[in-house]
């Protein structure tokens, strides 16, 4: 194994291709968005034209050692399970084709087997790859595959035998969809592939080998999972090369538990269960889905007995059991959505980690115009600096264009505005939002990315300033960040106003610690509560990643902050085409409500920073907070072999977060849908990132 090492630059420079797919699928927009009218529905798939002869199935080989195949799950073959959902989106058979990487329901409905899977502990295990190893040397990935992944047949293709996935369709999948091997790509998901991997090569028949173009050992994008986003999906060469683009273009072809059926975008469609597949023979024999926009029309649905499962927004969920439904969850009870007031316009560093990478190695980065670019940047020109907001502090000196005069004697500008974030994370009642907002279910969380589901919890565990000063002068070897004691943010330590507090990572709700946090800050109530505030702050909102319900979590927030003297402006300005241009310009100088890029709680101990979280994002969108700290922990834990160290800086990387209040976490609810107990019993599917429901395959209906 290696110590904790530099990470030279090319394993740097590499990193910045894998940066930008989790740019791209950032959570620029909500999940599964409910269009207010339904479009006219386009005519059904139907059959293509007559095929080549079919590709015979490959010769048999010896059966690989691994651990024996569950038992085959009863299969009701006359059982159809229906589910209405906010949009029927099309199906794509050709993965070029996808404009954003494809509609979720690619992997959601079981068209395809994974490489790799979450195993409930490792989001790395082998499936369809019956194992996988990097070399000693980390610059080639070595995948050995099943023998027994028989394709598929749908019915539009009725008749052919596309034979079995084999290295070779392997090697042609994650070369097709690896946008620096196969440049035409338009789908987003190449840009991570391409970060990191050279052409992979079938070796033979059942042998992938692929270069490994960076150091990136914690989490290799390959698996349901969906990690930075991004998975391989195994379509089939043999049906590709035996029906034509055009003839498959809308009609998806592996070796899943399901094929596809009838499919009719903004209407329904309907997909049929393989009985004999290796490893899933599904428990129904079709899952059909059915659009339905409103949260109403879903749940009448259900009640009338015209769905099984729906869709169900947060704010319904004390409905469910006067109608008769009930919430079920459809993965493990980790897999949570995160919910956080995040703090952007925190812009703490004046290098593009990635662009300085590039310079460094001789290959400058070029934007749209096509001129270089540069590896500096002047955050204190931003907008978000043009006043002085009590929650943001500007740690620029004379660079700051504002005159700061209202900061207690001896306390930095930085230090009155942690202290004002802290105070604002100590005023929400956590609690309160998970038992009236979502019935009970879910739990409090206290940073994006740490809470009572993920890994390494430690609720007793507290941070100082002299911890993190100590973490900082750790980190001083790097070629493009220079020594940590450089980084702008390294003097506050000494000048921290409470030295010894120790701030709690379970920020307890505490309103009277809040109000004296913003005494201390410099911000005394004038006249109690009800009368002058102590400042005016303004924070977004709108229907984020929790749906509707949202936009109730956030007024809950306000009115917590309210009640320690602060006056809150909620602004309901359209996300997408208002919020998100300032994120991406690093403009936005207001909280904003909403899940960031971090959305399962199921990650291994050892995980970085997204890259959003970084100047990795740049020049497209992010969370809008950057420092040379969290650019550090994205190049070394992405860069670092051995797990423990990994495992060190993340926590070091955790305390950093918190004492820097970058987020103040609100709740994690589950992931889940309404279903009908009369007709389903359960749906528990595998941990992934990607989406509240997925992979029927693991539907069990009542029988």
């Amino acid at each position: 194994m290696r110590s904790v090492k530099r990470i030279g630059l090319f394993a740097v420079t590499a990193l910045i291709a894998a940066a930008l797919l989790a740019v791209a699928c950032s959570s620029e927009e909500p999940d599964e968005p409910a269009p207010s009218q339904p479009a006219p529905a386009p005519a059904a798939t139907t059959a293509p034209a007559p095929a080549p002869a079919p590709t015979q199935a490959p010769a048999a080989v010896a059966q690989p050692t691994m651990a024996p195949a569950p038992a085959p799950m009863e299969m009701a073959s006359d059982i159809t399970i229906t589910m209405a959902i906010p949009s029927v989106q099309e199906q794509f058979g050709d993965f070029e084709n996808q404009t954003y990487g494809g509609a979720p329901g690619e992997t959601q409905m079981g068209f395809f087997d994974q490489l790799l899977v979450h195993d409930g502990t490792d989001p790395l295990a082998p499936f369809a790859a019956e194992s996988w190893e990097i070399n000693d040397a980390g610059n080639e990935l070595t995948l050995k595959i099943r023998d027994d992944l028989k394709v598929n047949t749908p019915e539009v293709f009725a008749g052919q035998d596309f034979g079995y996935i084999t290295a070779d369709d392997v090697a042609w999948n994650m070369n097709r969809q690896n946008a620096v091997v196969n440049p035409s790509l338009g789908a987003a998901i190449g840009a991570q592939l391409g970060g990191t991997f050279g052409p992979a090569e079938a070796i033979d028949d059942y042998t992938v080998k692929a270069p490994l173009v960076t150091d990136i050992f914690w989490g290799i994008p390959i698996s349901e999972f969906d990690i930075n986003d991004t998975t391989v999906r195994l379509d089939s060469k043999a049906a590709y090369e035996a029906v034509g683009a055009e003839a498959i273009l809308l009609v998806p072809v592996g070796s899943g538990p399901f094929t596809i059926g009838e499919w009719v975008p903004n209407s329904h469609g309907v997909v049929h269960a393989v009985p004999d597949h290796w490893i899933e023979p599904p428990h129904i024999g079709t899952f059909r889905v059915v659009q339905a926009p409103e949260i109403t029309t879903r749940m009448a649905m259900m009640e009338t007995g015209e769905a099984d499962i729906a869709s169900i927004d947060f704010a319904r969920l004390r409905e469910l059991e006067g109608k008769g439904l009930k919430f079920i969850t459809t993965m493990s009870d980790k897999d949570t959505m995160t919910l956080s007031a995040i703090w952007p316009g925190n812009l703490w560093t004046d290098t593009n980690a990635k662009a300085a990478a590039a310079i460094a190695k001789g290959e400058p980065l070029s934007d749209e115009d096509g001129n270089a670019v540069p590896a500096g940047i002047e955050p204190w020109t931003s907008s978000v600096y043009e006043e002085d907001h009590a929650w943001l502090g500007c740690p620029w000196g004379d660079l700051c264009p504002y005159e700061d005069t209202n900061n207690p004697p001896g306390m930095s500008d930085m230090e009155q505005a942690r202290l004002v974030r802290w105070a604002l994370s100590h005023a929400i009642d956590r609690q309160g939002i998970v038992d009236v907002l979502q019935a009970g279910l879910g739990t409090p969380i206290y940073l994006e990315l740490m809470g009572p589901k993920f890994p390494g919890w430690r609720p007793e565990r507290t941070v100082t300033a002299a911890m993190i000063k100590e973490a900082h002068e750790k980190y001083g070897d790097s070629d493009v960040l220079g020594a940590g004691t450089s980084w702008i943010e390294y003097g506050e330590y000494e000048n921290a106003a409470e030295p010894d507090h120790e701030w709690p990572w379970e920020v307890p709700t505490d309103k009277a610690e809040a109000a004296r946090l913003l005494d201390l800050a410099g911000f005394p109530d004038p006249d109690g509560p009800g009368g002058q505030p102590r400042f005016e702050i303004k924070m977004n909102k709108y229907r984020c990643e929790t749906g509707d319900v949202c936009l109730e979590q956030a007024d809950a927030v306000a009115a917590d902050w309210e009640a320690v003297g602060v006056r809150v402006e909620l602004l309901t300005e359209e996300y997408g085409g208002v919020v998100v241009p300032r994120m991406r310009d690093r403009t936005q100088a207001y909280p904003v409500v909403k899940n960031c890029s971090v959305e399962t709680a199921n990650y291994p101990f050892d995980w970085p920073p997204p890259p959003s979280d970084s100047t990795f994002s740049r020049p497209a969108w992010g969370c809008a907070f950057e420092s040379k700290f969290l650019d550090y922990m994205y190049i070394n834990i992405n860069g670092e072999r051995d797990k423990q160290a990994r495992e060190d800086l993340h926590l070091d990387m955790v305390d950093y977060y918190y004492y820097w209040q970058l987020y103040a976490g609100m709740v994690q609810p589950p992931r889940g849908v309404a279903a009908n107990p009369e007709t389903v019993v359960s749906w528990n599917s595998r941990s992934t990132a990607a989406g509240f429901w997925g992979r029927p395959q693991h539907i069990v209906p009542v029988k």
